[in-house]
């Protein structure tokens, strides 16, 4: 269980090529989930706010706004201040509205107050954390970073009469590294975890326009259907998607009304062409899986 630390002298400007991009969101539909695109807003190493134009490339998306604009800045800090691969480290967040206040209050999606998201710059490692609140506006989680290198983090929430924000940093990692692992299509999108075959079929994949992924469940051992699945986060379960370049992350929603089964459906549209790697998170027998998948996007 996670104990209250005293961070006064812990928020130094950090020496680790710290950088964080706050991203607009906004839905992809008014149930099916949202997506970021970074803004060009940037950050120093300390995570305090810094006025940009925005970069040449990036876009936003405003599909659908809700509440008073209400928004959030955030700091990161580490413990230690560069993380060692294998090693323990501490992920802080402090969260400041535009007056410099601490933001004590989210609006929950999927269970959590803060979902955060690490992955590896090619986007062969993966980790869904939920950090805890430990007040003023502060919340930290712990973790291990399986190998050396750069990482990128998404922080998603929703301020309480705001609308869904997305914090993007990056955080390089000491310690021993490996060689990038090469991105290219799946040419069968199928994944076997936990006992459970996991296929994924996908409708037309063009930008710009929506999209249905399809996600089918099997018993690995009978071939019948899984009709054993849980909910996972309160929902038929949990996607999340990053381009290839990092620009683009997208948070999907499942479809309105279901639940749990043998089958789960979601909506989303990929903002830009290229290529994304698709991680769908699941609950079966008590057991939390997750399913990866690389994709091509055309225009």
């Amino acid at each position: 269980m996670m104990h209250k630390r005293n961070w006064k002298n812990r928020n130094r400007t950090l020496h680790i090529g710290l950088m964080a991009v706050l991203l607009s969101a906004a839905y992809t539909s008014s149930q099916t989930g949202w997506a970021a695109s970074a803004s060009g807003v940037t950050f120093n190493q300390a995570g305090t706010r810094l006025t940009g134009d925005t970069a040449a490339g990036h876009e936003h998306h405003h599909a659908h706004e809700e509440g008073h604009n209400q928004s959030a800045t955030v700091q990161w800090s580490f413990l230690p201040q560069q993380p060692e691969a294998g090693n323990n480290a501490t992920i802080q967040l402090s969260f400041k509205d535009t007056h410099g206040r601490p933001v004590h209050n989210f609006t929950l999606s999927h269970e959590r107050e803060i979902h955060l998201i690490a992955v590896s710059s090619d986007l062969s490692e993966f980790q869904h954390l939920h950090p805890v609140d430990e007040g003023q506006g502060q919340f930290t989680v712990d973790t291990v970073f399986p190998k050396g290198g750069a990482y990128q983090l998404f922080a998603d929430f929703v301020p309480a009469g705001g609308t869904h924000q997305v914090a993007q940093a990056e955080v390089t990692v000491g310690g021993k590294t490996a060689a990038a692992v090469p991105l290219v299509p799946d040419k069968k999108l199928v994944e076997t975890a936990q006992n459970t075959v996991v296929s994924l079929q996908t409708g037309e994949l063009h930008a710009g326009k929506e999209t249905t992924l399809a996600f089918s469940f099997k018993d690995e051992a009978t071939g019948e259907p899984a009709g054993d699945m849980e909910p996972y986060l309160g929902a038929a379960g949990h996607v999340v998607i990053v381009s290839s370049d990092l620009k683009h992350y997208l948070h999907v929603h499942p479809k309105e009304g279901q639940t749990a089964g043998p089958e789960a459906l979601f909506e989303t549209t990929f903002p830009a062409p290229g290529l994304y790697k698709v991680w769908g998170q699941f609950q079966r027998h008590g057991d939390i899986f997750t399913a990866s998948y690389t994709i091509k996007v055309g225009e």
